[in-house]
């Protein structure tokens, strides 16, 4: 692959809840494809590259805003020396509603601040790094106040209105059993099923809200947790395709090469060379 290959650590430091960071990316130089367990709005002051975003590409440059939700895999190359803000929060940061608004936004990923907007962001994004770090008792309070308002700026120029919506009751059930029984063989009908509501209309949900399918989904969080295998243990290809609930060996290589475009065996490599 050309240009420096850096590995991104992907967790937030313990304990954290907003995290800052302005980060210059050199040209030529590679993130290769990685996720979040956390929100991250993000700002391009200068230079140009690309993003590849859940399998489609887009191109960065001054001014290009995006947003990502945790579980979206993307990457980054630096075409020229490129500089951005960033802000990287946990779902405990903002209100419930703006949390969920950001998820089902995060299908339009890469949009354009005009200048007046673009200081905006820079003052907020300023505002809280100054704020987060806990210097008093209203530090948080200041800094997620200044967090909502970038959240809102970012929601507004990506959609256009800002939705408020309840997630409904099933929905939240679906998601929560991927995430606790994800090793589990799931599908679509037998989760309708426990959640009283028929396959389409949960299907339907799952798309509505999350901004994926049922199996998009599923496969995300399983993914995730191989990832955290492949990097964290010693366990061969197929036990951890098992341990993630995958019924096969080659059909979890075949979804991680098409989800993270290289293999189980490549991932754990560049980890391993971080």
């Amino acid at each position: 692959m050309e240009g420096r290959l850096i590995w991104y650590e992907s967790d937030l430091p313990q304990g954290a809840e907003i995290v800052t960071e302005r980060r210059v990316i050199r040209v030529g130089e590679y993130y290769p494809p990685h996720w979040h367990d956390y929100f991250e709005l993000e700002l391009v002051l200068s230079g140009t590259g690309e993003q590849v975003y859940n399998r489609r590409k887009y191109r960065l440059s001054p001014g290009c805003a995006t947003l990502m939700s945790y579980y979206d895999f993307h990457d980054i190359r630096a075409k020229s020396d490129m500089v951005l803000l960033k802000v990287q929060f946990t779902e405990r940061a903002l209100p419930g509603e703006l949390c969920l608004a950001l998820l089902q936004s995060r299908n339009r990923f890469c949009f354009s601040l005009d200048s007046p907007e673009r200081e905006k962001a820079v003052a907020l994004w300023g505002q809280i790094r100054e704020e987060a770090p806990v210097r008093d008792a209203f530090s948080g309070i200041a800094a997620r106040g200044a967090l909502a308002l970038l959240a809102v700026l970012f929601l507004r120029k990506a959609a256009g209105t800002l939705p408020l919506p309840v997630q409904p009751k099933p929905l939240q059930k679906a998601v929560a059993a991927v995430h606790s029984r994800f090793r589990e063989p799931l599908n679509l009908g037998r989760l309708a099923e426990e959640c009283a509501v028929t396959p389409n209309y949960l299907g339907a949900l799952f798309s509505q809200y999350m901004g994926a399918s049922f199996s998009e989904y599923l496969n995300t969080v399983r993914l995730r947790h191989a990832c955290d295998l492949l990097s964290g243990t010693d366990l061969s290809v197929k036990e951890i395709g098992f341990a993630c609930g995958y019924s096969s060996a080659e059909y979890f290589q075949a979804v991680f090469k098409q989800k993270l475009s290289l293999t189980p065996l490549t991932y754990r490599k560049n980890t391993k060379e971080k």
